[in-house]
């Protein structure tokens, strides 16, 4: 098989042996999970709310909601995620032997990953479904899942627990 690795649309030579696998790792356990909007600080989760990495729980960027408050300056730091700070790691495995790619991401437990494998039934195989291509995906209930999967709609999954609020007024259509 010819394979070509690209980074960001550039070809990466590869050796003569054609890997099998590409992953991309990401530092979790050490990484900040959360940056300031206001200056861009990243900042780790406190028991008493978000303080920066030089350990200052108050942001010198910090608006105040009326520009006459005499706050300015002083107040919290106001924390957003960073992007693919969920992300553990993402990979791609090809399997000649089983003819399949599978592609890998890990979202929480860095020990395992939701998979989802596209293979081709054997050409020779019995019955209908010989030298088709199947695909396998993480499923709700699925025994020993990554996180827990939730149904928002079909094909569509919330990742971990999630419990769907429920609205006790309906709301009345715009006029």
């Amino acid at each position: 098989m010819f394979a070509v690795l690209s980074v960001d649309g550039t070809p990466m030579g590869l050796s003569d042996d054609v890997a099998e696998s590409i992953t991309l790792q990401f530092d979790t356990d050490s990484a900040p999970t959360h940056r300031c909007r206001a200056c861009g600080e990243e900042l780790a989760e406190t028991p008493d709310g978000y303080e920066s990495t030089s350990g200052d729980t108050a942001c010198a960027d910090f608006e105040p909601t009326a520009d006459t408050d005499p706050d300015y300056g002083e107040g919290p730091h106001d924390p957003e995620r960073i992007p693919l700070s969920w992300c553990n790691s993402a990979a791609v495995h090809t399997d000649e032997s089983e003819d399949s790619v599978t592609v890998s991401i890990s979202v929480g437990d860095p020990r395992g990953a939701f998979t989802f494998t596209i293979r081709r039934v054997p050409d020779d195989a019995d019955g209908d479904l010989a030298g088709r291509l199947i695909m396998h995906t993480p499923y709700a209930g699925e025994p020993m899942p990554h996180a827990a999967l939730t149904v928002l709609h079909e094909g569509t999954h919330v990742v971990g627990t999630y419990a769907p609020t429920r609205r006790l007024h309906s709301v009345p259509p715009a006029a």
